[in-house]
């Protein structure tokens, strides 16, 4: 379901296939980057942060399950030193509540940990425009109303108080509204509640007859289903199970990986796959024979060789605290109303390739959210709590992005927590280059990490419309052409001076866009590689006399793009008002084309 609320106070006139979104390559392990806790948390755990009840249609009212997932406090999210987050203060909840189309949902919310809500929280609702009802009553609770639409297929959005300065983000709470998951039943389902139902799996003399597995909890309160007997194992699912099942209280405590199939394979229900017991300084480790460990697998994983996973349909699943990636590339599939939740920098959300949709789905995430690297890519209704490091959507970290035909139709960003970068720069940076070699250039609200010899959009522009930015981004643009990472000046870096290849083409389209003003410039052309260039700790000679501008042409076309002024006042960018002071938009190199176009009004 898009949202198109019915009102809005503010007017809106408005790699190759297995290379990972890692920078990091060849390097010793453990990685030794973050700390791992002295007494790991094992989920799932019920929140301490809230309490929650609800009712549909006016019915009676039911304690909902409320879990919460803490930062830094398991393995999979040990604390790093860049994150701003606090170990064991820093939490997410979230609930997922059982609703249908037309249905009007009441939510009643308790805060436990901090004393009841006041009227000076100025409690709301995010994504602001599906236009939630928010009360607060005498006693300290909250009483949240909404509607579900005649297309609902799957709803999320986020609570938000004042608390201190950072409006309630470090206790966070997540409402995840489900359409009806029926349970598989008969001869052909294999029931699992606990590791003993599949250990010996591969020796059922019935094993062929199962084409289904259904995970269910053992008892109403969720207990966790540890794959590998302690939820450290990457499960080889066996190529006859064409239909993954995760019940409402299933918590399943692993990784899935699949084989290449055909069929379609559909991965459905409302349970939780959990990630939480893998090692993350283990996300880059090797097997003796280059493949990567468990620990390095993202939580759905493809045991074809390609490393793709072709023909899925997966539909209302959480994926919870990932130490890697979320998914292996998604081709020819469909996602819908899946959540995911990663705390690192490499805990990326949604990989997207060729001919895949995604819709009604809810990131957070402190790597790349929406990694739309294939064609054609459809995303619709996608809401985003972006963390410290990653764009929301990522163009692409290579030259293998094609873009053609790609659509974002309804893009929420709820969040952001990026505090870096503090300035622009156009300048590469020496790898490794302290204290970052891409000096944050991936994080913005749209983030192109595309290097020379890109052709994005040739054929048919890609187009991403109706957004909308909730708080100040540190950057909304961040679209460029960037010196290849890990490019020695004796091999690529040379090529640049000679070779035509080298040059690059980027055409995109951005309608109905909605943001507070960045808080540093944006950037839209070519990165400047500087005189003197070394392009890693190896290397002793520069092939860059001068500085070295990258080649190519933009063509950036923003319609209805309006910005929200630091005193309240909302502005459209036109052609001759308002790219520089209003949108803080500047480019970089020839062949940069940015056009600003004032359509017809619109109102969210």
């Amino acid at each position: 379901m898009l949202r198109i609320p019915r009102i809005l106070k503010i007017a809106f006139l408005l790699a190759p296939v297995l290379l990972s979104v890692s920078i990091a390559s060849a390097q010793q392990c453990p990685d030794n980057d973050a700390t791992l806790p002295a007494t790991p948390f094992m989920y799932p755990m019920t929140s301490d942060q809230y309490g929650v009840q609800y009712q549909i249609n006016g019915g009676g009212w039911t304690k909902a399950m409320v879990f919460i997932s803490y930062y830094g406090k398991t393995n999979a999210s040990p604390e790093r030193g860049d994150s701003p987050y606090v170990r064991g203060t820093t939490s997410m909840s979230f609930v997922s509540i059982p609703a249908q189309a037309n249905a009007l949902v009441q939510l009643r919310v308790t805060k436990l940990a901090t004393g009841p809500f006041q009227i000076t929280d100025h409690v709301a609702v995010r994504p602001t425009p599906i236009l939630a009802d928010v009360e607060t009553h005498n006693d300290g609770t909250l009483q949240i109303s909404t509607s579900t639409a005649g297309s609902f297929n799957g709803e999320q959005f986020i609570l938000m108080w004042n608390h201190g300065t950072d409006g309630g983000g470090v206790e966070g709470l997540a409402f995840y509204l489900n359409p009806p998951y029926t349970r598989p039943a008969g001869s052909n389902v294999k029931v699992v509640a606990s590791w003993a139902d599949l250990s010996g799996f591969a020796n059922d003399p019935n094993l062929l007859l199962y084409d289904t597995l259904d995970f269910e909890s053992p008892t109403p309160v969720p207990v966790a289903i540890l794959l590998g007997g302690d939820g450290t194992l990457a499960y080889k699912v066996p190529g006859n199970i064409l239909n993954v099942f995760f019940g409402p209280s299933a918590w399943v405590q692993g990784k899935l990986r699949f084989n290449k199939n055909m069929a379609t394979t559909h991965i459905y229900g409302p349970g939780v796959l959990d990630g939480s017991q893998f090692n993350y300084l283990n996300r880059d480790c090797l097997n003796p024979d280059k493949t990567p460990t468990d620990d390095g697998l993202y939580s759905l994983s493809s045991l074809d060789q390609s490393g793709i996973l072709t023909n899925f349909d997966v539909d209302g699943i959480i994926i919870s605290d990932q130490d890697h990636a979320a998914d292996d590339p998604f081709f020819s599939s469909t996602v819908n109303n899946v959540k995911t939740l990663g705390w690192n920098s490499n805990n990326a959300a949604l990989r997207l390739q060729d001919s895949t949709t995604a819709s009604n789905v809810f990131i957070r995430s402190s790597d790349d959210s929406l990694m739309i690297w294939g064609s054609p890519v459809n995303v619709t209704n996608a809401t985003v709590w972006q963390g410290y490091n990653g764009g929301v959507i990522s163009l692409g970290w290579f030259d293998n992005s094609v873009g053609d035909h790609n659509m974002v139709d309804g893009l929420w960003v709820v969040k952001t927590d990026w505090q870096l970068p503090t300035a622009q720069s156009w300048d590469a940076l020496s790898q490794p280059g302290p204290p970052n070699p891409l000096n944050s250039q991936n994080n913005a609200v749209i983030a192109s990490l595309m290097i020379p010899s890109t052709i994005f959009g040739k054929v048919s522009p890609p187009v991403f419309r109706n957004i909308y930015v909730e708080d100040p981004p540190q950057v909304l643009f961040s679209i460029k052409i960037n010196s290849p990472i890990n490019c020695t000046p004796s091999t690529c870096m040379a090529s640049f001076l000679t070779n035509p290849a080298n040059s690059s083409l980027v055409n995109l389209k951005i309608e109905n866009l909605y943001s507070p003003q960045s808080i540093i410039e944006n950037s839209i052309g070519f990165e400047t590689i500087p005189a003197g260039y070394i392009a890693n700790a190896t290397d002793t000679v520069s092939y860059f006399p001068k500085n070295y501008t990258l080649k190519g042409s933009m063509n950036i076309e923003l319609t209805n793009v309006w910005i929200k002024l630091p005193i309240g006042l909302v502005l459209p960018i036109t052609n001759s008002f308002g790219a520089e002071w209003l949108g803080k938009i500047t480019t970089n190199g020839p062949g940069v084309q940015v056009g600003y176009t004032l359509g017809r009004p619109l109102f969210w």
